[in-house]
């Protein structure tokens, strides 16, 4: 079995330093993983992230066709971007055939995924390869799977990917899921894994098990909170199995991984307390910074409003549903608190 590997530095490492990536560091990404022959480099978003709007954020936030004119020329790798319909106008895509970019990824969580089959037939009707990616996959029951699996079968994509978003995922919770959209859609499927729970090399290996055939991974894991499977660790795996087949060269993404953590990283990626709160909570990463704050303000326990976080599934990261659940519990610790009386 022969994985595709998408490399998205670029494109989610840039949570991680605002999407500030010099044009040195643009070239030798993408120079560097060209050179050792992975199959996609995914170098930004076009029209910008749906999850952290900055004012600050640099080029690959955006992939302007000044700055998708300024890539490198690739010899092997195809090159990618990514489209969040709700932040991206559909006609903004309509320069892409102008440029060094083959595949589009549109990316929408599951509360709108109908707006999907509108995206992928414009990126088809421009000639570009379309992936779709649905995110925060971890907020669906098996039904609301299939039923997603509907929408996106009326389009086929070349490639279906499930992102777990927060990192919340288990082996189990993998081929779970993997299995039902295998049933139900004739396409490629991926795999996008975090490692809040330190199982995205462990998810990956159970999806390619099950039938995922296209990986995630960035340099070093960059990505927000624990990061995403690290490009250079997925293809170790894939160099030392037997079972798995990969051309690209591990020395040389070695290479671009070190570049990464010696020029580019802000800081090195790590797996602490607030990591794993958001992966074992199931909730955005950028929640977990609110919570501590708020949670702190009420006196409460974070880990306790973090599970509740989780379990309403907001769709937005606001201070407001983290204020509301503090609420909550105060109510509910007030009323069961027992009335202590005087003797009489």
């Amino acid at each position: 079995m022969k994985p595709t590997l998408l490399d998205c530095t670029l494109r989610d490492g840039g949570n991680q330093n605002d999407w500030q990536f010099t044009p040195t560091d643009v070239h030798t990404i993408v120079s560097t993983l060209d050179a050792a022959r992975v199959d996609v480099i995914e170098v930004g978003y076009r029209g910008g992230s749906g999850s952290k709007a900055s004012p600050t954020a640099g080029a690959s936030a955006h992939c302007t066709p000044e700055y998708l004119a300024a890539l490198p020329a690739v010899s092997h790798a195809e090159l990618a971007v990514m489209v969040v319909p709700t932040v991206c106008p559909v006609r903004a895509m309509d320069d892409l055939p102008d440029s060094p970019v083959s595949l589009v990824r549109v990316a929408a969580y599951p509360w709108n995924i109908d707006g999907v089959p509108e995206y992928v037939r414009a990126v088809r009707a421009l000639g570009l390869k379309v992936g779709v990616n649905l995110m925060a996959v971890s907020y669906t029951t098996q039904k609301q799977l299939a039923d997603i699996a509907a929408v996106v079968a009326s389009e086929a994509p070349d490639v279906f990917y499930i992102a777990d978003s927060f990192g919340a995922l288990t082996p189990d919770d993998v081929r779970r899921r993997i299995e039902l959209l295998a049933e139900r859609l004739p396409t490629p499927l991926g795999l996008h894994a975090h490692n809040n729970l330190g199982l995205a090399a462990a998810n990956a290996i159970t999806g390619l098990d099950t039938g995922v055939s296209w990986l995630d991974a960035s340099l070093c894991a960059m990505a927000r909170g624990a990061g995403n499977l690290a490009t250079e660790q997925a293809l170790a795996f894939l160099t030392a199995w037997p079972r798995y087949d990969t051309h690209a060269d591990l020395p040389l993404v070695c290479e671009a991984a070190e570049y990464v953590a010696e020029q580019v990283l802000p800081r090195p990626m790590t797996v602490r307390r607030a990591e794993i709160a958001a992966g074992i909570n199931d909730h955005h990463y950028y929640f977990q910074d609110r919570i501590e704050k708020i949670s702190a303000r009420h006196g409460l326990d974070p880990w306790e409003v973090g599970r509740r976080i989780g379990a309403a599934r907001p769709h937005k990261v606001l201070d407001e549903t983290v204020e509301d659940i503090c609420r909550e519990l105060t109510e509910q610790t007030r009323l069961t608190e027992p009335t202590h009386r005087g003797n009489a």
